[in-house]
């Protein structure tokens, strides 16, 4: 495809620094130009982790583990190496909630999830789950303030659950300079709903006039907080996201 679909265009990236470097160069390789404006950082649990470290020492008693985002797997093998439990995740069935989280899972566990739904969210996760057997335990790590939908569902089901804080994201300052241009961009992206609420803090409540979402979950946190949607990518991956700009942009 053509690199300069999006030549003269300024598209806002609003992804943590740690996770923007692939949708940045995508962007650019496009002919955007790219306004990078983090809108969460990703730090540890305000309980320090110890719940965390609980449940890693206790690996035995769970059958699955369940991931619903890429920080989630990032922080829980970091834990899990820092006290030594590596080993103990090879008898355990892993889900994942979409592509992004499952390549984590690929590159972190060096193994392929047991279970990906066909729709990104924690309903299609859930749904997808078999039926628990008599003393079925899945684990969730999560953000401290992770959406509950997961953890409900599979307790209807039957499933012993254990939630279980693996980070917090946390909304960081940006330049008023910064935020100026990112107001001032033709288009503004979002990966995640807690982006959407972070960059909204950040601007006081401003956007580029074009929000393009990875998928119906961040969308639907855009329209809460007041914007209209562009377009929401057809595939929850940095390709997706790019192709979904394009398409309002290009």
């Amino acid at each position: 495809m053509s690199s300069d679909l999006l030549t003269g265009k300024s598209v806002v990236v609003t992804r943590a620094s740690h996770q923007s470097g692939d949708l940045i160069a995508a962007l650019q390789e496009k002919g955007a130009e790219v306004v990078p404006a983090p809108a969460i950082a990703v730090v540890p649990p305000l309980d320090g982790g110890q719940p965390l470290d609980d449940a890693l020492l206790r690996l035995e008693r769970f059958s699955w583990i369940a991931f619903t985002s890429s920080n989630a797997v990032s922080a829980l093998m970091a834990r899990a190496a820092r006290r030594g439990v590596l080993k103990k995740f090879s008898g355990l069935r892993v889900a994942a909630i979409g592509p992004s989280t499952a390549s984590k899972v690929i590159a972190e566990l060096k193994r392929e999830p047991d279970l990906v739904p066909s729709k990104n969210d924690g309903l299609s996760l859930a749904e997808a789950f078999p039926v628990p057997a008599c003393d079925d335990h899945v684990l969730i790590p999560m953000a401290s303030d992770g959406r509950p939908e997961l953890g409900d569902i599979l307790e209807s089901k039957g499933w012993k659950v254990d939630r279980v804080a693996a980070y917090r994201t946390v909304c960081p300052s940006i330049e008023d300079e910064l935020v100026a241009r990112a107001i001032e961009a033709d288009a503004v992206t979002f990966a995640s709903p807690s982006a959407v609420k972070g960059h909204m803090e950040q601007t006081g409540g401003r956007a580029a006039p074009k929000v393009v979402a990875i998928g119906q979950t961040t969308a639907e946190e855009c329209r809460v907080q007041g914007l209209e949607v562009a377009d929401v990518a057809e595939s929850q991956t940095t390709e997706g996201l790019v192709q979904a700009v394009i398409g309002v942009l290009g």
